[in-house]
């Protein structure tokens, strides 16, 4: 079995080079790097750091298994659904560009007075949508 870390509360506050040295001390295999944390692998990096993040997990003991988003699927506000299915996009750029295995996105709730059904097929056709994208 291999121990895997996920930034969401542990490592929050730990800039790249920290996680991947605390994770490779306490032997943790893989890390999910999580989005708004201080390691800072977000889309906006530029082509030139998504390589230095790469080349960092190469020269590591430590995989990168993904990046995790706060990309949901749930708002009955069609911008909002668009914006989140837009951002998630481009973490899959990202999450290419850094050699993560996949990313990471989350339903997040019921929203009240819209059927549940609707939601769940909503929340559905996003991930189909952005499957489809990342196939690519």
């Amino acid at each position: 079995m291999q121990l895997g870390l996920v930034t969401y509360q542990w490592g929050k506050d730990w800039d790249l080079p920290t996680v991947i040295k605390n994770c490779e001390e306490t032997g943790f295999a893989g890390v999910e790097l999580r989005s708004t944390h201080k390691h800072g692998v977000e889309p906006s990096l530029s082509a030139g750091q998504r390589k230095e993040v790469a080349q960092r997990f190469a020269d590591s003991e430590v995989a990168l298994v993904g990046l995790g988003t706060a990309c949901e699927y749930h708002s009955p506000d069609p911008a909002e659904l668009k914006k989140n299915i837009e951002e998630t996009k481009a973490f899959i750029h990202l999450c290419h560009d850094v050699g993560g295995s996949g990313i990471k996105v989350r339903p997040n709730g019921l929203p009240a007075g819209v059927p549940q059904a609707k939601t769940i097929e909503q929340i559905g056709q996003a991930l189909d949508e952005v499957a489809e994208y990342g196939e690519g």
